[in-house]
């Protein structure tokens, strides 16, 4: 599969709290959102481990394959969050990965794949998967505060193969050391470092380049911020592998907005209920809006 975005992350069954509501078995992962995502501009395939509770059809988008993510006898690793009343913050409850536990998952494509994207998951877990495919055109990382917390080293072991690098502003400060200074992942190896916002849009660092800054798009209303940041970072892999060259900063600074874009359309529901049958001509009217 030629001209595609393989994304490996985890494919999760979530449990939502915000105030009085709860929401339960809510499909996600890194991978999901991502994956739904990318599709608008890419051909995706995804990878990973689920049992058999997961309903594989939410994985049936347009220029989405899944023939490589495994079914296991079973439950598929279960995650539950409590946010705050304005969505803003949250707390991990609990996670059980079931029988995602220790898997790595199945990589076995007929052909390159021009992007990678590293969904969140556990280190080992991405570097399995970069170890199959060491000489694809754009690699990408996105992780989480508990792994760059919980295994740095090994996070700072990948990077000398990863040209695009997400984090947020808590996984920055983690990752340098509390120095919170770009620069020092660019030494890791990472050429662009995206650092996430959140509510206030994102800021892309190159190596040697002015960073470029986006606002977020206003959103009508906030439901769920889960999978907001995943989302985020497939569609912008996507676009990068696309045609935006690094170099180009009118071309990067508009598939920012894209992904802005994409993310404003997910915190509007729930799961991935905001990207299922969205276009990317709705995405570019959002992102020009």
């Amino acid at each position: 599969m030629t001209s595609s975005v393989l994304i490996s992350g985890t494919l999760t069954l979530d449990t939502i709290e915000r105030g009085e509501v709860m929401h339960r078995d809510v499909p996600g992962g890194s991978a999901l959102y991502a994956a739904a995502a990318a599709r608008l501009w890419m051909p995706v395939q995804v990878t990973g481990t689920v049992g058999t509770d997961f309903p594989l059809d939410v994985l049936d988008l347009p220029q989405v394959n899944h023939d490589a993510v495994e079914v296991l006898s079973g439950p598929t690793f279960r995650w539950h969050a409590r946010y705050t009343d304005d969505g803003a913050q949250r707390i991990t409850v609990s996670r059980e990965r079931g029988v995602a536990e220790g898997r790595l998952p199945p990589v076995g494509l007929t052909s390159v794949p021009r992007a990678i994207l590293l969904g969140s998951t556990h280190p080992h877990v991405q570097r399995h998967v970069l170890r199959q495919w060491p000489d694809v055109s754009v690699v990408a990382l996105d992780s989480m505060s508990h792994w760059w917390a919980n295994e740095g080293v090994s996070l700072r072991e990948l990077l000398p193969h990863v040209h695009l690098l997400f984090v947020d502003d808590e996984e920055l400060n983690v990752a340098t050391d509390g120095s919170g200074a770009v620069d020092a992942l660019h030494a890791l190896g990472p050429a662009m470092v995206v650092v996430k916002h959140g509510a206030r849009g994102a800021t892309l660092h190159r190596r040697g380049a002015t960073p470029i800054t986006i606002a977020a798009c206003p959103v009508a209303r906030v439901a769920d911020t889960t999978g907001a940041g995943d989302a985020f970072a497939g569609a912008l892999v996507a676009l990068i592998a696309s045609g935006a060259a690094p170099h180009d900063d009118a071309a990067l600074r508009t598939a920012l907005r894209m992904a802005a874009a994409v993310a404003a359309f997910v915190v509007e529901g729930y799961g991935i209920e905001g990207l299922r049958r969205l276009t990317s001509a709705e995405v570019e009217a959002r992102a020009q809006g």
